[in-house]
């Protein structure tokens, strides 16, 4: 008995030892390195959380640029399995119902979803989706709460940025670019993903616009699943900021469409405008367009450089009217006195203008262009003072815009002038500037002397509306007297009057600018290209209270095409009158006229032009017809059908061929200018082009319903307003 005793006591003390030397050896040698592992198993681990990049919207407050969220979404099909189990369904069975769910919620497809469930081994993870959005996964989680219904597991995938206008301000707002390389010391992690602008605003305000991001600690399982752990930490990521500009997104649109238009029209490669308010320094509507722009991918289209602040132009005569400024700030010239124009000789040079003038004042030389004239007064003004004025302007350097890809332009200093330099100068040559340039120096014309900053964002929000930056006008400095600043807006105003942009003179609401032609200048030499143009204008309105300039520049027009007056400045007439007839429009000349003579566009789209030209007469409009020869069908009309619009706004018909092959072609010319005729001498020249004329009044005629260089048809009906 003893020794059957004592044998039981070896044996549990020899198994003793053996169970104390194994816990020792797992213990303390770890020859399988468990500790590692359960520290892995059970250690907190840091996960990313993605912020939402920001928002930018227009000043109305509408939205132009937004974010997306796309998340992944995997299955965890062992939890699957414990529900079917619960449910006492076969897994198949509930494969079919997380289907169900799922393609109910999401763009997903029920099949789809089924053969991803029933792929593989069984019971590991499986991945559904990477594309869904976060309204989709929202209800995905709400719906498989509800049924009690375990396994989903979901990640950031990525973020798309919506453009909500398509290619509305493309080059202006820019684009972005995914990132996935970064490294976040506050999380100690690699591979960071974020969307980083790369050139517009997206790429000027990105740090405003990317975030910060968050981290959340999770404990994974052996399978790398989430699982249950106390006393987990986060933080929550920070979205990126909302950007409100000063662009008007209908204003943008307006721009844009006369821009395209006018490209068409003129034949020109590149075209840009800026619209920008002269008392705050706000840009209204930025654009730059070329031919291509509507066709291609409008990501490419964001990419590419924007024009009205990077495009580099000679100015031509719209530098005349920043010339004349400081000869009459510092009274160098008297209003009345008089210069010789025509010819000039400056050492082997010679000056000449377009005309013989003759003797010429100040006021003159500004509305019929001289540049012998300007060239004179610049010698009266001197390099040294004409320099400075032109610096204190902002020429030859950035604006404080500090928009991406910006130009400062090419103006050489005072110590590289030649004996040249200031002649060429003074009427726009052997200058370059950008659009944004001009608009910020005739800004300060318009507004007194004060050159304004430019501003493009006026206010950078979060997302609960706090304000986190305000952008207010600010004076960079003055640089001329009101006296002398209300000097030359009654120039630019002589110049629609009665100058070389006459022809866009408006009868309710007063305009001044100026137009310039110039040459392009051959890169890396002194050389002018033959046949490459710049057309500029730049214009401001109402011209007693300015409260827009409008820059206006076609980069190589066609020829006949290549004048200021030819392409810029009736582009910058269309850009006013749309803008005069939005409903919104807040200037008061135009409201008041608007709301005494308010018509309703009627349609005219698929009339014969006779039948247009009653319909239009009737209302009393006036109207130009654009088009083929031999065409004689309305395929399109500006104003659209519907819109409000005054009688005396000039209806723009573009006139197609006729559907039917048998229809008569008719002999189409030109419609003349009457205006300023004597109804003899206008009824004469209405008679050589085939016009059925008809008279209202006596005397001398002072209005035409078929505006002058229209395209008309022998036959075709105008009415002429006549009085003594």
């Amino acid at each position: 008995m003893k020794s059957r005793y004592y044998f039981l006591v070896v044996i549990f003390a020899l198994v003793a030892v053996i169970w104390i030397a194994y816990l020792f050896c797992i213990q303390i040698l770890d020859p399988f390195h468990l500790a590692g592992a359960r520290r892995m198993r059970y250690t907190p681990q840091k996960e990313i959380l993605i912020p939402r990049r920001g928002s930018i919207l227009d000043a109305q407050g509408n939205l132009l640029v937004s974010s997306v969220i796309y998340y992944q979404i995997d299955i965890d099909r062992s939890s699957v399995a414990s529900w079917a189990k619960e449910e006492k369904i076969p897994l198949e069975k509930a494969f079919e119902k997380y289907a169900e769910v799922m393609s109910s919620h999401t763009t997903l497809n029920k099949d789809d979803v089924i053969k991803r469930l029933n792929y593989g081994n069984k019971t590991s993870s499986i991945q559904i989706s990477n594309k869904i959005s976060e309204v989709e996964l929202d209800k995905l989680i709400k719906e498989l709460k509800t049924k009690d219904m375990p396994g989903l597991v979901h990640s950031f995938a990525s973020m798309k940025r919506i453009y909500s206008k398509d290619i509305l301000a493309a080059r202006v707002l820019g684009s972005v670019r995914e990132v996935s390389d970064g490294y976040d010391p506050a999380t100690n992690s690699k591979s960071l993903y974020k969307l980083a602008g790369v050139c517009g605003i997206e790429s000027t305000y990105d740090k405003y616009l990317s975030g910060n991001y968050g981290w959340k600690e999770v404990v994974l399982d052996a399978n790398h699943q989430p699982v249950p752990y106390p006393n987990l930490h986060s933080k929550k990521p920070e979205n990126g900021y909302n950007l409100y500009l000063t662009i008007d997104a209908k204003i943008q649109e307006i721009v844009e469409n006369a821009l395209y238009e006018g490209m068409e029209n003129y034949g020109a490669k590149n075209a840009g405008a800026i619209v920008m308010d002269p008392n705050t320094g706000k840009i209204l509507a930025m654009a730059g367009v070329s031919g291509e722009d509507k066709t291609e991918d409008p990501n490419f289209v964001r990419v590419k450089s924007n024009i009205p602040v990077s495009f580099m132009f000679e100015p031509g005569s719209t530098m005349k009217p920043l010339t004349m400024l400081p000869a009459i700030e510092h009274k160098l010239v008297k209003p009345t006195e008089t210069f010789q124009c025509g010819r000039y000789q400056v050492g082997r040079r010679v000056i000449s203008d377009t005309h013989q003038y003759g003797e010429l004042t100040p006021r003159e030389i500004i509305t019929k262009s001289s540049n012998v004239g300007i060239a004179k007064i610049a010698e009266r003004i001197g390099p040294t003072r004409l320099y400075e004025n032109f610096i204190a302007l902002g020429f030859g350097q950035k604006t404080a815009l500090n928009l991406a890809g910006e130009s400062s332009g090419m103006f050489a200093k005072l110590q590289n002038w030649d004996g040249y330099t200031l002649h060429s100068i003074a009427f726009g040559q052997g200058i370059s500037t950008t659009a944004l340039q001009l608009a910020t120096a005739y800004s300060a014309i318009a507004n007194g002397g004060k050159l304004m900053k430019p501003i493009i964002v006026e206010t950078i929000k979060d997302d609960e509306g706090k304000i986190i930056e305000q952008f207010e006008p600010s004076v960079l400095r003055n640089v001329a007297s009101t006296a002398a600043t209300d000097t030359i807006k009654s120039y630019l105003q002589g110049v629609v009057d009665s100058g070389t942009a006459r022809h866009i003179k408006m009868d309710y609401i007063q305009v001044g600018g100026k137009t310039g032609t110039a040459q392009k200048n051959i890169t890396g030499t002194k050389g002018y290209s033959q046949g490459k143009y710049s057309s500029v204008f730049i214009g401001m309105f109402p011209i007693e209270k300015p409260q827009m300039v409008v820059v206006v520049f076609f980069d190589e027009p066609a020829p006949g095409f290549h004048y200021g007056s030819t392409s810029s400045a009736p582009t910058f007439k269309k850009i006013v009158e749309n803008i005069l007839f939005m409903p919104d429009c807040q200037i008061l000349p135009y409201n008041e006229r608007l709301m005494q003579t308010s018509l309703t566009m009627p349609k005219l789209t698929g009339m014969h032009l006779f039948q247009a030209e009653n319909t239009l007469s009737h209302y009393g409009f006036q109207y130009k017809v654009e088009g083929p020869d031999s065409a004689s069908i309305v395929i399109d009309q500006y104003p659209k059908a519907g819109v409000t619009v005054d009688p005396h706004y000039p209806i723009t018909l573009k006139i197609g061929p006729n559907a039917d092959k048998k229809a008569p072609v008719y002999e189409t010319g030109t419609m003349p200018n009457l205006v300023g005729l004597s109804l003899r001498e206008a009824l004469k020249q209405a008679s050589v082009q085939g016009l059925a004329v008809n008279i209202r009044g006596s005397g001398m005629v002072r209005s035409q319903s078929v505006l002058p260089g229209s395209r008309i048809l022998k036959g075709s009906k105008c009415y002429l307003e006549a009085s003594l």
